[in-house]
């Protein structure tokens, strides 16, 4: 009987370290989606910054 005990002890373990995997796996695809939101609102702003600077530069040079 304490066999079965430990077993079932186990498996609960084993099930509960699953669930936690599945968690953080969830966590780091929301965490690289909210990244993405952020890179994508900036990007055009940023385009913008690196073009007028290169046409600063270029127009300097000249």
């Amino acid at each position: 009987m304490k066999t079965l005990s430990l077993l079932s002890t186990r498996l609960k373990g084993a099930l509960a370290a699953k669930r936690q995997k599945g968690a953080t796996m969830i966590e780091y695809v929301l965490l690289a989606a909210l990244i993405g939101v952020v890179v994508a609102a900036f990007l055009p702003a940023l385009t913008t910054a690196i073009g007028t600077a290169f046409t600063t530069i270029t127009t300097a040079i000249n």
